[in-house]
């Protein structure tokens, strides 16, 4: 009898566990606008699933600082999407409300990696077109702030540029991105996402229907007679 109990009462805590974690996931993408007031910095770690790099498994090290209590939004107050793109001075985890652990510059802006990248050796395929929308993390002396220098290193691309790469991924902005803070790249063409710590893809929230990437920028005043609006101009 009291075996039979404890197997009732163990179901009934199993399936109440999942329907907290579908309630908490669909609540991520039915809510998902990639603004920052979603990326304030909390003192809670990210909800974990199966799919997701917990931030608990990431190790500080002791040589780094860490940055856990500074929002994603904290960059420079004139900070605008004008910035994106710019060389960064500074590499930091950040911790956001929505996101967990991600990687942002020293303004604010969170960065992505592609999937269509390759880590072994690092190689970045986001060109032209496509680097006008995800412009490259261009490497620098940059200062470390909560990341294991031994992740982080660079890669040349096509055009002689250094980019950096963490864990061996290209490193990029999203042009989408309006204000330090924002992640609307996450998931875009489900083969982008805001980057770990550790240089691990970020799916801890997830949009249901992500936005398509803007067009990219026009290198002169001349338009194409057959673009449409809202198309990104470039295959993923």
């Amino acid at each position: 009898m009291n075996a039979s109990i404890r197997s009732v009462t163990t179901r009934s805590a199993l399936a109440a566990a999942g329907l907290l974690t579908a309630l908490a996931l669909t609540a991520c993408g039915s809510t998902y606008d990639g603004a920052s007031q979603n990326t304030a910095a909390t003192g809670k770690p990210a909800p974990a699933t199966a799919d997701v790099v917990p931030p608990a498994d990431e190790v500080i090290p002791k040589t780094t600082e860490s940055d856990d209590s500074e929002s994603a939004a904290g960059g420079d107050a004139g900070a605008s999407s004008a910035d994106v793109g710019k060389k960064p001075t500074t590499l930091k985890r950040t911790r956001t409300k929505k996101m967990g652990d991600v990687v942002t510059d020293e303004r604010g802006w969170i960065l992505y990696r592609f999937d269509k990248d390759k880590p072994k050796p690092p190689e970045s395929t986001c060109e032209d077109d496509c680097a006008k929308v995800w412009p490259p993390v261009v490497a620098g002396d940059q200062k470390l702030v909560g990341l294991d220098a031994a992740k982080v290193g660079e890669v040349t691309r096509k055009d002689g540029t250094k980019q950096v790469t963490l864990g061996g991924w290209p490193l990029y902005y999203y042009l989408g991105d309006k204000k330090p803070g924002d992640w609307t790249g996450q998931n875009v063409g489900k083969v982008w996402f805001a980057v770990s710590p550790d240089g691990t893809k970020n799916v801890t929230c997830l949009p249901e229907n992500p936005p398509k990437p803007p067009t990219p920028p026009k290198d002169t005043a001349a338009q194409s007679d057959d673009a449409d609006a809202g198309d990104s101009g470039y295959t993923y």
